[in-house]
């Protein structure tokens, strides 16, 4: 039997198999509502620029924030509030300072692709790390 939503019985189908695979597919509409909610964040280039910067340069706060991707401290305030209601970052405090992260789950994972295009091979210099897409190793005659 095909699953086909009781208010769309009536509607012309072609192929009901699809149609009964896509329904199943887009089931679950709490989890494809939060997928366009990260999406929609990360399709805004100041948002963008703060998760990718928090990817690759580990947990920073807003002021270093503000400073690497080229905007005020309260304009990068405003973002990441934005960030932690949808759950893209957390924060938390060292003393009298307060470091954003990457959350994990899904924007992670979308940020791991974007990365691939956007960002590239880049030689990272905080606490000796190195961006996993140079495969971790420093340069010949080059201390990490």
């Amino acid at each position: 039997m095909h699953k086909v939503p009781t208010d769309r019985r009536e509607m012309r189908v072609i192929d009901p198999d699809q149609v009964c695979d896509a329904t199943a597919v887009l089931a679950d509409t709490e989890q494809v509502q939060h997928a366009a909610t990260v999406l929609d964040a990360l399709g805004e280039v100041n948002r963008l620029s703060i998760l990718l910067a928090l990817q690759h340069a580990g947990d920073l706060c807003v002021s270093d924030l503000a400073v690497a991707v080229g905007m005020s401290d309260s304009a990068v305030s405003h973002a990441l509030r934005l960030l932690r209601a949808h759950g893209m970052v957390t924060a938390h405090r060292e003393g009298r300072l307060v470091r954003y992260r990457i959350s994990g789950g899904l924007a992670k994972r979308l940020l791991e692709v974007v990365s691939e295009e956007a960002v590239g091979p880049v030689r990272l210099h905080a606490h000796g790390a190195h961006d996993e897409s140079e495969g971790g190793a420093p340069e010949p005659g080059r201390a990490g």
